[in-house]
């Protein structure tokens, strides 16, 4: 996989546009992915929250042709590895080849809030992806019957916010997916999961690297930052990329949102993203602007950059729409 792909989040679940016979929910949702595919991009990426994302990926396996359908990311935490090897060789069949599962460990309050324990979640991660590889070989049994193996070769590809997971990456994974990072951040995951490929002697170039940044379309620079510091917050104030924002050079910005996060300030929360924050972890105003910053995340080395829509003073449809517009021509 190469080039441009696109978040569609279910959770939005966009109506339809006026004058057309398509239907909001998820059939909006699948409609959008296919206008993606339409718009010539490499892949839709579906992340997962308030929804089962191998579901929604069997839903766009079904209504698309060609374009690459990828779970950003399979929560491991809230399923069976078994049950998600065979619910993915289900979307794989779909999909005819175009599927990737993307496994992630999720945050620690999001799993807390579950009344999850998350434990080591780099140890899960090995467990559950040497039982999902298991079962994708045809090795795996269960109540005295091997799950067979699918007929279309499933990738595995991990979220690796930390280093670590990266290095895990290039061991076990098929790739990474990476989010809200600086080119600079990225190359180190990049040249840290390559290094442990190269160590295991994994074939050059088989692992793929692809890197998502959110995105804040709009001609009013300004505005654009306002709502990219109210959206940017909530990241912030994530464990997990707190600590990306602090090692890239933004130690006192993220000091200052996790402080507002525990007081629940949210607007202090987003007064502590800077505009240099905000450029570095995203994609922000104008077309041309956002285009410019796209080039030095491929000069550092990531093989699919993946755009993710976030709304500026419109409905989501409208904001992924406009993404297809400015960034359709890349592909």
């Amino acid at each position: 996989m190469k080039g441009y792909g696109v978040t569609l989040s279910p959770m939005a679940r966009p109506t339809a546009r006026r004058g057309d016979n398509s239907l909001g929910g998820y059939a909006g949702f699948v409609g959008l992915a296919r206008e993606t595919e339409d718009a010539g991009f490499c892949g839709v990426f579906i992340p997962e929250a308030m929804n089962d994302a191998l579901m929604c990926a069997f839903a766009v396996a079904n209504a698309t042709k060609r374009i690459n359908i990828a779970t950003w990311i399979v929560n491991i935490y809230l399923r069976d590895p078994a049950l998600c090897a065979i619910a993915s060789e289900m979307v794989q069949d779909a999909a005819q080849g175009r599927f990737v599962l993307g496994l992630g460990v999720s945050h620690r309050p999001a799993l807390e809030a579950r009344g999850i324990e998350m434990g080591n979640a780099r140890e899960r991660l090995r467990h559950d992806t040497n039982i999902i590889k298991k079962a994708f070989q045809g090795e795996l049994e269960m109540f005295g019957r091997k799950i067979s193996a699918p007929s279309h070769r499933i990738p595995i590809y991990y979220a690796a916010l930390a280093l670590e997971t990266a290095k895990l990456g290039g061991e076990m994974a098929d790739g990474l997916m990476l989010y809200m990072c600086p080119p600079e951040r990225m190359r180190k995951s990049i040249e840290a999961a390559n290094k442990v490929a190269q160590e295991k002697k994994r074939a050059p170039g088989s692992l793929t690297m692809t890197c998502g940044v959110p995105v804040y379309l709009n001609d009013d620079l300004n505005l654009a930052y306002e709502n990219a510091r109210r959206g940017l917050a909530f990241y912030g104030a994530l464990p997990f990329y707190n600590r990306i924002m602090a090692n890239s050079g933004f130690a006192e910005p993220a000091a200052r949102i996790m402080d507002a996060a525990k007081r629940r300030d949210t607007n202090a929360m987003a007064s502590a993203i800077t505009n240099e924050l905000a450029d570095a972890v995203g994609l922000i105003g104008p077309a041309s602007r956002c285009i410019e910053r796209l080039e030095a995340y491929r000069k550092q080395g990531a093989d699919v950059m993946v755009l993710a829509p976030n709304p500026v003073n419109e409905d989501y449809a409208t904001c992924v729409r406009n993404i297809h517009k400015a960034f359709g021509k890349l592909n």
